[in-house]
């Protein structure tokens, strides 16, 4: 029995070596190589199992239990990524005026073959009812021809008279416009974009809002892809091997590509004199290198008014939030966040947030 009690201690320090390791990659992020960026996704995990730990060892080995209690203890910087407490004084206060409502939401193309104008009618619908600022979308759809089905054209008629589209050479010939789009009720000054792949890219569109110059950076980071509906559904073996090695290939490939698409979008943020809020989908959770080196600029909205865990990814693993909205904390002030998980248009949920400048001193 003590040989097996040693044994596992043993095994339990290599554990705790490889979360302190975790720990340092999230907290100081020294490299950004693709083998960091799967370590640090295992954030959550090793936390978990640090409090299973804790109890394991104050039931067997009270005296042992001093490590687990310490690295739960040093996961406390992180709370405010994971999870946030909102009394409800906070939940229902009324935000002051004038305030910017900023939605982004990826609506996945609205489902584009299967009931696409359905969703998108219903979509419209919410946005509707929300009435916001500014909306950026991401996988955005939009037929080509005018009229009912064009998306534009509707937004438009509901107050939306300023748009601006990523420009991708490749959809030239097609019959619709995809990708990052932005919406504005706001006249857009001016625009930048810069395509990754596909429909991935980022856009950024200067407006004019209470006198002010706003930057909104419109973002899309290289997709996950997981594909784990596919991976579960597999019953042979072969069948669960390979779609195993197909989901890292793919999630070693998106840290790599993130990790470029981060430059870019520091370069932009760094360059702004004016407020900045960048939103959207980065295909990173809270504990990757994108999302840590974005935290040196901006503050997060979720930190600072979010609700419960966040989630935000309405498919599996479904316990992921990798869309983000990021502000300038020292010209603007968040006055609401919520991620509306009622709305299930998508694969993802849709963000709100309002924002109000900065009183002047």
């Amino acid at each position: 029995m003590r040989f097996l009690r040693r044994s596992i201690w043993f095994l339990y320090m290599l554990f705790a070596l490889y979360t302190v390791v975790v720990y340092a990659l999230c907290y100081w992020l020294p490299t950004n190589h693709w083998i960091a960026g799967f370590l640090m996704l295992s954030f959550p995990i090793v936390l978990v199992s640090q409090f299973f730990f804790l109890g394991f060892w104050l039931v067997l080995r009270p005296r042992w239990a001093v490590v687990p209690a310490l690295l739960v203890l040093a996961s406390l910087p992180f709370l405010d990524r994971t999870y946030k407490f909102r009394t409800e004084k906070e939940g229902t206060s009324t935000p002051r005026t004038p305030a910017l409502k900023i939605v982004n939401y990826n609506v996945s193309s609205f489902f584009l073959h299967n009931n696409n104008e359905l969703v998108t009618e219903k979509v419209l619908e919410w946005l509707s009812d929300v009435d916001p600022d500014v909306i950026c979308f991401q996988e955005f759809a939009n037929r080509k021809q005018e009229g009912r089905q064009s998306v534009i054209d509707q937004l438009k008629k509901a107050g939306y008279p300023y748009h601006a589209i990523m420009n991708n050479p490749d959809e030239e010939s097609s019959s619709y416009i995809t990708g990052v789009v932005t919406f504005s009720k706001y006249p857009i000054l001016s625009k930048q974009d810069t395509l990754f792949s596909n429909m991935n890219g980022m856009l950024q569109t200067d407006i004019q809002w209470q006198g002010s110059r706003m930057r909104i950076i419109n973002v899309h980071m290289y997709s996950m892809t997981l594909k784990l509906n596919k991976l579960a559904s597999q019953k042979e073996y072969v069948g669960v091997k390979r779609e195993t090695q197909g989901t890292i290939r793919r999630m070693k490939r998106g840290f790599v590509e993130r990790n470029e698409e981060v430059e870019i979008l520091e370069s932009w943020v760094e360059d702004s004199d004016h407020p900045v809020i960048v939103c959207g989908d980065f295909n990173e959770t809270p504990y990757g290198y994108v999302y840590g080196r974005m935290r040196r600029h901006l503050s997060n909205a979720f930190e600072n008014r979010g609700n419960g865990f966040g989630f935000s990814y309405n498919n599996l693993p479904y316990f992921i939030r990798i869309d983000h909205q990021f502000y300038s904390n020292d010209k603007l002030d968040l006055q609401e966040f919520n991620t509306l998980r009622k709305v299930p248009y998508s694969d993802h949920y849709p963000l709100v947030g309002s924002y109000s400048l900065t009183p002047r001193e």
